[in-house]
């Protein structure tokens, strides 16, 4: 019998859209007001309307953060930081650290990741990702 895991597509998903395995290079950007540093990690997985990522320690459900989000370059596409407004609705102890679970804020910025994604999309279904992605755990979809 399949197990899912924290990162799979469970009845108990919050996100309405597919979810996509993505490696992409994210930085979380937190409010001026903490003192929290600037985080780079990868992305776990990625949706139309929200994304995973893996981070050091729990973060409390409704921090608004800024993403910004680094597609892997491809042919033909130059390549762009994305500047995302997300909350976080998920803290879940995971790999000896926490993956949050956040959901975008709608803007023209989400706007224009939502329309340039497919550009992304692989023969597996999953989005072209960083190398160094591969380190990371596998997703089971």
């Amino acid at each position: 019998m399949h197990t899912p895991d924290v990162w799979d597509n469970t009845p108990g998903s919050q996100r309405k859209n597919k979810r996509y395995l993505a490696r992409w290079k994210v930085a979380l950007v937190f409010d001026n007001t903490t003192t929290k540093p600037i985080f780079k990690t990868l992305t776990h997985d990625l949706s139309m309307n929200g994304i995973s990522v893996q981070y050091h320690a729990e973060e409390k459900i409704n921090t608004i953060l800024t993403l910004l989000l680094a597609p892997p370059p491809i042919d033909g596409i130059p390549q762009r930081i994305i500047k995302l407004k997300a909350v976080v609705i998920s803290s879940v102890p995971f790999q000896g650290g926490f993956r949050l679970g956040m959901t975008f804020i709608k803007d023209a910025e989400l706007d224009k990741l939502q329309a340039s994604i497919g550009l992304y999309v692989t023969e597996d279904d999953s989005l072209a990702s960083y190398p160094e992605g591969d380190a990371f755990p596998k997703l089971n979809f």
